[in-house]
């Protein structure tokens, strides 16, 4: 019974966020930051319901915990920042748009971040670690669905988007963890949202009027490379942080790159 009222209070808290961005904007003046303050406004509510319950991952909320497992998920972060946003026309932007840019990415980061890895993974925890990290990456998944909703609903499109969003958020909280901070996980979702910058609205919903034909086989394994580009790091992050020693050949590099002493004892991570 307590399961149930946890996993309907995270439903209702969800689509109490969806209102939230949709609605907001209606009491926000002016046009140019109603997207940006809706997600602010975001942000803040899910920051207090994260201090009111509080959820073990408060703790989160400081810098990171610099060390080699920092470093290690540092490289791993910017390898998958770099895949997200290659081929992107940032020499298009000019000062203000890269400051409203930037305002507007980390909006959005901040609000989905502190939400399903500060509020849904910090509830789910006392339950378990999978079921934390499984359980907020599936709801931060499903509320991308918001963005499909309407006129041009296409299936296999918010499926795609669906799959790569979990990926994403298991990733995320596997940073999250290994690093100790929840701003690791916003800075990587400041970056890799940097597309969205030169999203031309018009396009896009010409682009969803057409929707996709390919076969079902075509469909369903169509996200699964760019799963797997999340996932794997995410799983090598949580294998680190669950304290297992490193291979003696991993070890050699990270004395070879200064990331541990040679006589150093690898520390197990606290739980």
């Amino acid at each position: 019974m307590r399961t149930l009222r946890m996993w309907s209070g995270l439903i209702l808290l969800s689509l109490l966020s969806i209102g939230i961005l949709n609605f907001s904007s209606e009491i926000v003046p002016g046009k140019a930051f109603d997207s940006t303050a809706s997600f602010l406004i975001l942000g803040l509510f899910a920051f207090v319901v994260m201090r009111t319950l509080r959820v073990p991952t408060n703790i989160y909320l400081g810098m990171p915990v610099f060390g080699w497992r920092f470093f290690l998920a540092l490289v791993l972060t910017v390898n998958l920042i770099v895949v997200q946003i290659r081929g992107e026309a940032f020499s298009e932007l000019d000062t203000q748009g890269w400051i409203h840019g930037v305002i507007f990415l980390s909006a959005i980061a901040f609000a989905e971040e502190i939400f399903s890895r500060g509020v849904v993974f910090g509830v789910l925890l006392r339950h378990g670690l999978v079921v934390a990290v499984m359980g907020s990456s599936l709801i931060f998944g499903v509320m991308h669905l918001y963005g499909y909703i309407g006129e041009y609903f296409d299936p296999w499109r918010a499926y795609w988007h669906v799959v790569s969003a979990i990926a994403f958020g298991v990733f995320a909280c596997a940073l999250m963890l290994v690093t100790r901070s929840i701003w690791m996980p916003i800075l990587l979702h400041t970056f890799s949202n940097a597309g969205l910058l030169f999203t031309d609205i018009a396009e896009v919903k010409e682009v969803r009027a057409k929707p996709i034909s390919v076969d079902l086989w075509r469909g369903i394994t169509y996200p699964l490379p760019a799963f797997a580009t999340f996932v794997i790091p995410a799983l090598i992050l949580l294998w680190i942080n669950a304290g297992t020693p490193l291979h003696p050949r991993l070890r050699q590099l990270a004395i070879k790159w200064r990331l541990i002493e040679s006589e150093e004892k690898l520390p197990v991570q606290e739980s």
